[in-house]
């Protein structure tokens, strides 16, 4: 993938007739919604960006000069419609790049995991799902390029794309329910503003458990995993940062509360001795880590009502 070339092409021509305000401008946060979806693009490592621009293009272009991306102007945007924008973004890109990231501007919130994952695809075109809902970030690859350009029926991109003969179009399911939500009217943007709210504040849940005294958390599973990754509790000690003689107070706290050995040491040899991670050690990794998942799930479907029911997101 590090030797593939990726561009995006973002079309953002629209007048914004049905949000009844300029949406390629409007904030969501402390960026507007033109600056989310290139910062996505950046952020995975996309930087040869296009954008299609027509309705106040000058405003803008100006507001994204710091940006570096190559703008091109639709001067045919009141009588025309997105896949002809499309086609100009397509054209400017063909042959600049092996693979071609499409988005409408007002797609703002898919993730950068969304884009990584799209990356390890190999089929010519890659439509992200949520759902049952196709979305974007779409993903061409340049091959199809031509194709794309000569279609003229009446389906926009999606016809396009769906009538490809010889490619290959896969739809990919994403944990990304971003790829689905579109800026098109008020009640879109309302969305927007909540995904955004949850993704910015969640609850955050801590494991401990206690006796008398806590004595297994997350630092407890961080050490054993390295212990177990490095086979020495010396260097898993330096890999998490903490003196050898904490970590070792950690194990035996553990083990004195829990009654069971954690981990099995073996002297001596030239690294200094060894040590492995018992069953009964994973079994309790294991069993604290399906507790946590749990009340991570029930602590988020709690989040979401009881802030919905006062209204704070």
């Amino acid at each position: 993938m590090s030797n593939i070339k990726y561009g995006a092409v973002i079309v953002a021509a629209g007048m914004s007739t049905r949000m009844k305000q300029f949406k390629q401008l409007m904030n969501i946060g402390n960026m507007s919604i033109s600056e989310r979806v290139i910062v996505n693009f950046k952020n995975a490592g996309v930087t040869d960006i296009a954008m299609v621009t027509g309705f106040n293009a000058d405003k803008l272009e100006n507001s994204l000069k710091g940006f570096e991306i190559h703008f091109i102007r639709n001067e045919c945007y009141e009588t025309t419609q997105m896949f002809d924008s499309v086609k100009l973004g397509l054209s400017y890109m063909l042959d600049k790049c092996d693979r071609v990231f499409f988005c409408p501007v007002d797609v703002p919130f898919f993730t950068q995991d969304t884009v990584r994952f799209e990356m390890e695809s190999d089929a010519d075109v890659v439509v992200p799902m949520f759902g049952n809902k196709d979305g974007h970030p779409l993903l061409l690859s340049n091959d199809v390029i031509p194709s794309i350009l000569k279609y003229e029926g009446d389906k926009g991109l999606k016809g396009a794309y769906e009538s490809l003969d010889g490619f290959t179009v896969l739809r990919m399911q994403v944990e990304d329910e971003g790829a689905v939500i579109d800026a098109d009217t008020r009640d879109d943007y309302k969305k927007l503003l909540e995904l955004h709210n949850k993704r910015i504040m969640h609850a955050d849940v801590k494991l401990n458990l206690v006796s008398t005294t806590k004595f297994f958390d997350e630092e407890t599973v961080t050490l054993l995993k390295c212990i177990e990754l490095c086979g020495n509790v010396r260097e898993a000690c330096e890999r998490c940062r903490i003196s050898y003689s904490k970590g070792w107070g950690i194990i035996s706290n553990c083990e004195e509360k829990l009654g069971i050995r954690m981990v099995e040491r073996k002297q001596g040899g030239q690294s200094g001795g060894t040590a492995v991670i018992t069953k009964e050690g994973e079994t309790i990794i294991r069993a604290y880590e399906e507790i946590k998942a749990i009340l991570e799930e029930t602590a988020e479907d709690a989040f979401d009502r009881i802030m919905k029911e006062f209204e704070l997101i």
